[in-house]
């Protein structure tokens, strides 16, 4: 077991007052670098900063960044689901540094994916078809792995070919597909 326990507390987003999640910012009772590379080799859509000692990734609409000796979670509906959702990052940690001699490293930065790099790669249509009110909305859910690109249909027709095959490449290089 490489990570033992956590202490956390609940921040309010200081940006919008008007948000009603919050994040949380646990302090890890062991320093959990050496694991960093292998998370990021199988954790998805992650961005590793190996000189920071930082792995950033996006899971269940919850963004997550790892330090050697914290743990922040933004997006959370309360204490009890932080403290849910520390433990299975907890539980990721440990599980991830138990099959370290079954996992290659990888020490790649990544690609970090950005809303609008994905917005100029959609229609521009705002037709609602996928569930958002714009197409802005929908590239910020596509970030935080909350919505499918498959959901937008005017970007699987022959007129946006170019686009779809221009993001799934970029998706594919940020880890997302």
């Amino acid at each position: 077991m490489l990570l033992h326990g956590y202490k956390f507390k609940i921040v309010f987003p200081e940006c919008n007052p008007t948000v009603t999640t919050v994040n949380a910012i646990a302090d890890l009772s062991d320093d959990i670098s050496e694991v960093l590379p292998y998370l990021n080799a199988i954790v998805k859509g992650c961005f590793y900063n190996p000189e920071a000692g930082t792995l950033r990734f996006v899971r269940d609409g919850r963004v997550s960044t790892l330090y050697p000796t914290v743990a922040a979670v933004s997006m959370l509906k309360d204490e009890i689901e932080a403290r849910a959702v520390l433990d299975s990052l907890k539980e990721l940690i440990n599980s991830t540094y138990e099959r370290r001699d079954q996992i290659r490293p990888s020490y790649k930065t990544g690609d970090e994916l950005k809303v609008m790099d994905i917005y100029r790669l959609l229609p521009g249509t705002n037709c609602k078809e996928c569930g958002e009110p714009t197409c802005f909305a929908f590239a910020n859910k596509i970030v935080r792995q909350e919505a499918d690109v498959s959901t937008c249909t005017p970007l699987h027709t022959e007129k946006h070919e170019e686009k779809r095959q221009r993001l799934s490449a970029l998706l594919e290089t940020a880890g997302y597909l």
